[in-house]
């Protein structure tokens, strides 16, 4: 006859083992699949979540469909469009970004970030109250301007003199205004952002020995991709509820970096000018303190090394 299994030693033989870790089941959109957008839909993705995701290009569908589990067409321009959807979402990440062009077209990113925030507000107006939301939404350090190198974090007043500058800074107060006990608001201020399919290190490299047409006395600020995906991942695990600058350790000028860079190399300096070339400039040393404050750390602390 054969013995019963031993179901205490089982039990005790399961419990010293690890545990699998199981999906939340979080029903999330990311509004505005390009670059950052599609790396947080594939860890999300990961984590189990059901996905929608947003594009204004139709032939980028069938691609995004492979990510997302609803792929939609969002176009803030066309008055078809709705997000009628975001109400019984449980999370949101707000992902906009004009079309690259050579040549910045004001009115292009006035429909793109507040034409878009828009119909998001008129939508999530429609949600029950007391339903929890968590948003995320991802702005740029090149809202404070030129402030000569200075030491600069989330307090500093942003600059209004450039017309994309206080596009973007607009958009930052329409999506705070969506903030409520229900409704938590973490806002990024990125970096340039760089990783695979932007090796920013490669590029400047490929300056060695020549002239960079920009300002090298500027001081810019950079965040890896990998560090901006698990940003946003860190804002839904800890409800945050505040802006955080989103950028690496690196402070210093162009100059600076792209000599350390080919310096590592052992390949000749480049030369960057010491005029400005464009009329939006940054020029800030972007502390990051705030967020590391809460616990978040950087897996690419530096482009250098």
């Amino acid at each position: 006859m054969t013995s019963s299994p031993d179901l205490t030693s089982l039990y005790q033989m399961l419990a010293k083992g690890q545990r699998p870790i199981l999906p939340s089941g979080e029903q999330r959109a990311i509004l505005g699949c390009g670059y950052v957008g599609q790396a947080v839909a594939k860890a999300w993705r990961q984590e189990g979540h059901e996905l929608w995701g947003t594009t204004t290009r139709r032939e980028r569908l069938a691609a995004l469909a492979e990510l997302v589990d609803t792929p939609m067409i969002f176009d803030s321009t066309d008055s078809r469009t709705s997000l009628s959807f975001t109400e019984g979402l449980d999370g949101i990440l707000v992902s906009f970004a004009p079309s690259k062009t050579s040549h910045v077209d004001i009115h292009h990113y006035r429909e793109t970030f507040l034409g878009g925030l828009k119909l998001l507000t008129d939508a999530l107006q429609k949600r029950p109250r007391e339903t929890p939301l968590q948003l995320v939404h991802l702005s740029s350090c090149g809202v404070y301007g030129n402030r000569h190198g200075a030491l600069t974090d989330e307090s500093v007043r942003l600059d209004s003199l450039h017309p994309v500058n206080e596009v973007l800074a607009m958009a930052e107060d329409m999506i705070q205004s969506l903030r409520s006990e229900s409704v938590n608001v973490c806002i990024f201020r990125l970096g340039g952002i760089y990783g695979p399919g932007r090796d920013i290190p490669a590029m400047l490299l490929s300056a060695a020995g020549g002239v960079v047409q920009r300002n090298g006395q500027n001081v810019p600020c950079w965040i890896h991709l990998d560090d901006a995906v698990r940003a946003v991942s860190f804002a839904f695990e800890h409800n945050l509820n505040d802006t955080y600058n989103l950028v690496n350790d690196t402070q210093c000028t162009g100059q600076e970096l792209t000599d350390r860079l080919c310096e590592q190399a052992g390949l000749p300096l480049a030369k960057w000018l010491t005029i400005d070339t464009t009329d939006r400039v940054l020029n800030a040393r972007v502390s990051n303190a705030k967020l590391k404050q809460l616990g978040f750390t950087l897996t690419h602390p530096s482009m250098v090394g």
